[in-house]
């Protein structure tokens, strides 16, 4: 059976924020984050590992994050950093970075 990957390619963003990561994530999926779910980590843990919460993301196997390596994403970045290690240890997603 082949694996089913949605792509969410937000290179080119700036990305400073979770919240503008997740505006970005927005604008290259629609609708794959309702507009009602919480924007911190946890929220985007519940929506990648334990589902039903985005139809869209429950529908691939695995979400594929397409990002810079700067700014939210640079090493050592304080809030990047959880990020990276939520996309990292989840079974469902996985990062992809550029430099």
């Amino acid at each position: 059976m082949d694996t089913t990957e949605l792509v969410v390619d937000v290179r080119g963003h700036r990305l400073e924020s979770l919240a503008d990561f997740r505006d970005a994530v927005a604008v290259a999926v629609p609708g794959a984050l309702p507009t009602w779910q919480g924007r911190s980590l946890d929220a985007l843990w519940d929506t990648i590992e334990n589902r039903g919460i985005s139809e869209l993301i429950d529908s691939h196997d695995v979400l594929v994050v397409r990002a810079d390596r700067r700014g939210l994403f640079s090493p050592g970045h304080p809030v990047g950093g959880g990020l990276v290690e939520l996309l990292e240890e989840a079974t469902r997603a996985r990062l992809e970075l550029s430099d």
